[in-house]
């Protein structure tokens, strides 16, 4: 029964494009559902995204934070979530320069800090 469930909620669940809401501003998200059929484990997450682009430098700055709605039972809104800052540069063609940093609002501490960069091809 669970993997009918899965199957029917995988289906259901798509990958939301971005919105340009204008001056910058976008909008999107992610909603995932998934099965492992090994743990026999049902998953259910949605990953709003909202972001800015600094036209003068084109510097993309989002913000994104994984939901849990579904682990095996409902847990929407048992622990607050995490929400993940980045900003990007893209440098060359495929090469971006990247910082980020993340705030779990349940515990109200800062993540680690990253910088990197990373080649795409």
């Amino acid at each position: 029964m669970k993997f009918v469930l899965a199957t029917v909620a995988t289906l259901a669940a798509t990958s939301v494009s971005a919105a340009d809401l204008g001056m910058g501003l976008t909008t999107g998200g992610e909603a995932v559902a998934e099965y492992n059929v090994d743990a026999e484990n049902m998953l259910v997450t949605l990953e709003p995204t909202i972001g800015y682009t600094i036209a003068p430098v084109d510097v993309d700055l989002t913000a994104s934070s994984l939901i849990n709605i579904y682990n095996d039972e409902f847990v929407l809104g048992d622990a607050l979530p995490t929400i993940d800052f980045e900003a990007r540069k893209e440098l060359w063609n495929g090469l971006d320069i990247y910082g980020g940093v993340s705030y779990d609002l349940d515990v109200e501490a800062r993540g680690d800090m990253t910088v990197g960069v990373s080649f795409n091809f």
